[in-house]
């Protein structure tokens, strides 16, 4: 399955009574009205502007407006006279909504960056407002729309009184046009990359990541506005809510924990919404694609050590802990545990199924159970059982390591078992069923139900070594689905196989399959090949490799010969 990306949603809505005002982003700024006083402002979008007369037959006062115009370059200070730097001019209107609205009035940023501009106006004498707002472009006398993209705006009431010095302070609040996310940076679980030509982010595995928001104006500025920020809610875009989990983190300003609960089967990437309002009540929403990717696990036999290494799809190092994995001699076989968050490696030198947590530290409390042989191991998300297979036939347990749940018997036989995999068709039990790989002199899949009752059995062409379950898409909605398929390995070739162990499809392979798992998200299979030194990802149809998702073990991490395989999602 291939995702693809079609572009970013960036819907901006407006409020307020400002006739010219409809949407923008940051910007604030203290204005002083006076019959000689100061003052500054911001704001942002096209808009029309009502025309230049007033209140007739009403006493005036001149009143002049210093602008004091910022820098031109991003600031760092965070003072709530913040003005965008990139305010290039300023309109002053004098009630505006009123019948007979007053005179509009602007001036433009001057030429070099920085200064201050005086703007005369004459306000009728009396009850006022004064609307102020701040564009990205200059204005031209006589025009009837506001040009440029709005910045910041604000609307206060003031008595105005005759022959006296009136004050008149006004916080310029920032227009919003859109909501920057991204993640802090460092974190080994988060890896920016493209979709179809849209930037975004790969959220591996199920650790939370922490993301920080910012609100923009329409020039994309960070809004700077302690004393009236914008307020911003991040959460999974709707198709996602049961995915992606979001989480605001205490103390810390915008800033959010994101973590995967479950695969992505959907055909798109996962992604965020971002909603930024600001105190104007102007709303922004971007949306971010954080798509969710397994974390890929691979047991090697040799090397500087047996080890178990971590990856993302793509073959990029996700470092573990020194020491993760510890006191392994030959692992063959890995599963992945959800519910638990546990990793269980089958290891055939020791003759034991060992349990870890997704940084490599052996579960709590779990003791080890002997399986002779082992060569595979699978997890039952029904029951919460382990199996692991070898010698004898399956050993059966529950996920701490005790006896199994649901009446199932510890053990049972399966003469030349040679790999397991859980068969998860229907979450509530009927049609679920455990596929054990056979290689006597007659290769087979043989199929029981979790309690190890025979239900059949699939011949096979060639001596098998693992076996994996293909979970169809969108389960959620439709249990069982005729396009689940199981993958066997063998010497040279992975074949697919219907729910019923009949033939479906192989490709050759000469790098040496072993291991197989089919990852939740890309539903796809991905193969170790033991003499290749390779991860091998094929399209879910087997019909081709996906050197995308295909890999070479770097021989920086000096392992080789990988065998066991598992994504953790």
């Amino acid at each position: 399955m291939r995702r693809t990306w079609f572009g970013v949603v960036l819907a901006t809505s407006r409020a307020g009574s400002a006739a010219w005002r409809r949407a923008g982003t940051l910007a604030c700024a203290a204005f002083a009205l006076a019959a000689g006083a100061d003052g500054c402002g911001g704001g942002g979008a096209h808009a029309s502007v009502p025309p230049a007369s007033h209140q007739r037959g009403a006493a005036a006062a001149a009143v002049r407006f210093t602008m004091h115009w910022p820098s031109r370059a991003v600031r760092s200070r965070r003072r709530a006279a913040y003005v965008s730097p990139s305010t290039m001019s300023a309109i002053v209107l004098v009630n505006p909504d009123a019948a007979t609205p007053g005179p509009v009035t602007f001036a433009n940023a001057p030429g070099a960056a920085g200064g201050t501009t005086t703007i005369s106006i004459e306000a009728p004498v009396g009850n006022d407002v004064f609307a102020i707002a701040l564009y990205d472009a200059p204005q031209t006398t006589g025009e009837t729309t506001a040009q440029g993209n709005l910045l910041g705006s604000v609307q206060t009431a003031q008595t105005i009184v005759a022959d006296a010095l009136n004050t008149l302070n006004a916080t310029v609040i920032g227009t919003v046009a859109s909501v920057r996310l991204g993640p802090v940076p460092s974190q080994g679980n988060v890896l920016a990359s493209s979709f179809s030509g849209v930037q975004g982010y790969e959220l591996v595995g199920r650790d939370p990541a922490t993301f920080v928001a910012a609100a923009l104006d329409a020039d994309g500025n960070v809004i700077v506005q302690p004393d009236a920020p914008p307020e911003i809610v991040v959460a999974p875009s709707p198709r996602f809510s049961g995915i992606l989990t979001v989480t605001p983190i205490s103390g810390a300003a915008n800033e959010v924990s994101v973590q995967a609960v479950a695969p992505n089967t959907t055909t798109y990437p996962s992604a965020l919404d971002a909603t930024a309002t600001d105190a104007n009540g102007d709303v922004a929403v971007s949306t971010t694609i954080v798509d969710e990717t397994s974390a890929l696990y691979v047991a090697y036999a040799n090397g500087s050590r047996p080890a178990v290494e971590r990856y993302d799809v793509h073959g990029t190092v996700l470092p573990l802990p020194a020491g993760a994995f510890a006191g392994l001699q030959n692992p063959v076989a890995l599963a992945y545990d959800a519910d638990d968050r546990r990793i269980f490696v089958a290891d055939a030198g020791l003759g034991k199924v060992l349990a870890f947590d997704e940084n490599g530290t052996p579960a709590s409390g779990f003791a080890p159970p002997a399986v002779a042989g082992a060569d595979g191991v699978t997890y039952d998300a029904n029951l919460k059982n382990v199996y692991a297979s070898g010698a004898s036939g399956v050993r059966a347990f529950a996920a701490s390591g005790g006896a199994p749940n649901g009446s199932v018997p510890a053990a049972f036989a399966v003469a030349n078992a040679a790999g397991i995999a859980f068969a998860a068709m229907d979450p509530y039990g009927p049609l679920n069923e455990l596929a054990i790989a056979q290689n006597g002199a007659t290769p087979a899949i043989a199929f029981t139900d979790e309690s190890g009752t025979r239900g059949g059995a699939g011949a096979l062409s060639a001596s098998p070594i693992a076996v994996a379950f293909g979970a169809p898409l969108d389960a959620s909605t439709q249990p069982i689905q005729s396009n689940a398929q199981l993958y066997v390995t063998s010497p040279s070739a992975v074949a697919a196989l219907s729910f019923a162990g009949q033939p479906v499809s192989s490709i050759a392979d000469s790098g040496g399959p072993y291991g197989v798992v089919v990852d939740a998200n890309l539903a796809e299979p991905f193969v170790a090949d033991r003499t290749a030194n390779r991860v091998a990802a094929y399209l879910g149809d087997l019909s081709a490799l996906d050197a995308a998702h295909s890999f070479t073990t770097p021989s920086a991490l000096g392992v080789t010969q990988p065998q066991g395989v598992c994504s953790v999602y």
